[in-house]
């Protein structure tokens, strides 16, 4: 196969955007001010990716629990070898979802079915390569935290029934300090298909920005099948209205 370095990192770094939209447990009381979060974000690795989107509670949902829509947009490039020819690519996606959340005091979650479409352009063209061109599918997803006293962990996971591809990622974070708005730990994801996967796993550190606003950062090592290990850095925002 020639496309097994064709997108290592771009769906992790979507995966780690809806983690950290996960985090809305910590923060507090914005979530039942209003129902609705926005989230951003970008990945440098063997394929660099950055994403944005939005959930919105559907009429009855209320604090922060419900049916709701999640939606995002999704962009990235990467390069990888077919025989003696470097084959770069692009690409751009969007995926929507009706997720229905659910729990309650220290634990929380929700589960989705949606549908994401991923385009992606080579060049030059690699006609062996299966991610060439237009690519849709069904796919599920869930996500979720508990918190227990100062450690806090947080979870996501989806996959599509087209390509058979995979995502997920778990987190495990500690309070630092006595304001509770700084939490560190560490990161473990991993992504795939049928004929390739790929992981990174690093330190991670969450700032609340306020009461509805959360930064995060990572940074550690990426592997995968065919390719060197490297290092990758992640971000990610969310805000909840």
């Amino acid at each position: 196969m020639t496309d097994h370095r064709r997108r290592s990192a771009s769906k992790t770094s979507f995966a780690g955007a809806l983690l950290a939209m996960s985090a809305m447990g910590w923060a507090g009381t914005a979530a039942a001010q209003s129902d609705v979060t926005v989230f951003a974000g970008g990945k440098l690795d063997v394929a660099d990716s950055a994403y944005v989107g939005a959930t919105f509670g559907l009429p009855g949902s209320r604090d922060g629990k419900g049916w709701a829509v999640r939606g995002a947009a999704f962009t990235g490039s990467y390069d990888y070898q077919s025989g003696p020819t470097t084959i770069d690519a692009d690409f751009t996606g969007a995926q929507a979802e009706l997720i229905y959340r659910y729990g309650s005091g220290p634990t929380w979650g929700s589960v989705g079915v949606g549908y994401r479409y991923v385009n992606t352009d080579l060049s030059p063209a690699d006609p062996g390569n299966r991610r060439d061109g237009g690519e849709g599918e069904v796919m599920v997803s869930l996500d979720g935290g508990h918190v227990a006293g100062p450690w806090r962990v947080d979870w996501y996971g989806s996959y599509g029934f087209t390509l058979d591809d995979y995502d997920a990622l778990v987190s495990l974070t500690h309070t630092i300090g006595g304001s509770g708005r700084v939490r560190a730990g560490l990161e473990v994801a991993a992504d795939g298909d049928s004929n390739y996967s790929a992981y990174h796993v690093g330190p991670m550190l969450g700032v609340k920005m306020g009461d509805d606003a959360v930064f995060q950062i990572s940074a550690g090592l990426s592997d995968g099948d065919n390719r060197d290990s490297d290092g990758y850095v992640r971000v990610g925002f969310y805000r909840s209205f």
